[in-house]
């Protein structure tokens, strides 16, 4: 962290073995909020070598600017979301086009979860190429911190993978559809 120009109050571990067996780490939060999470099955499965490289790449999200691009889309689409929905709840023309003589708060929740079950899903398709592609970008600046983090940061995502059972070579339109991190393989 020294290295990278990088405080942080904590790095927090997470008791995840209780639950499962999955593995993950994560960076959270902004400002003196910022938090680095690493689930204690990641800290039993991979070397010092590998969690540092990790470390790197949960670092390049802080200082790129990742959390802070997320939470800002999320809001935007809340607030599609909510407008649309005020729309299906309350628009007279709405309620037409869908058969009702007048707008209820029933039918139109019913009618909007429908419709934005099939707005949403083709929203997910950009969303998840921009969380790919901050995954790069982390994974980026982790290895231009230390050569050596790209050998670690992929050895130790590989065991990850492995002990998570994931599919280690997905379809390539299963990935471009829904994975928000590149396979490795």
């Amino acid at each position: 962290a020294k290295n990278l120009d990088y405080t942080c109050n904590k790095i927090f571990i997470i008791d995840g073995s209780t639950r499962s067996e999955h593995s993950n780490a994560f960076c959270t939060g902004f400002g003196q909020f910022r938090r680095i999470c690493l689930f204690d099955t990641l800290l039993s499965q991979l070397s010092p070598d590998e969690i540092v490289a990790v470390l790197g790449h949960e670092i390049g999200h802080d200082k790129l600017h990742h959390v802070k691009i997320g939470m800002l889309q999320a809001m935007v689409l809340s607030l599609v979301q909510f407008f649309v929905l005020g729309q299906f709840i309350s628009n007279p023309t709405l309620a037409h086009a869908f058969f009702l003589n007048t707008p209820k708060v029933y039918t139109g929740l019913v009618i909007f979860s429908i419709v934005w079950g099939c707005v949403e899903s083709f929203l997910s398709i950009p969303m998840t190429v921009q969380s790919r592609h901050h995954e790069h970008q982390a994974d980026r600046f982790s290895i231009d911190a230390n050569r050596q983090y790209g050998t670690w940061l992929a050895s130790g995502l590989q065991k990850m993978t492995r002990h998570s059972k994931d599919n280690l070579t997905p379809h390539p339109l299963k990935v471009f559809l829904e994975y928000s991190h590149p396979p490795l393989l």
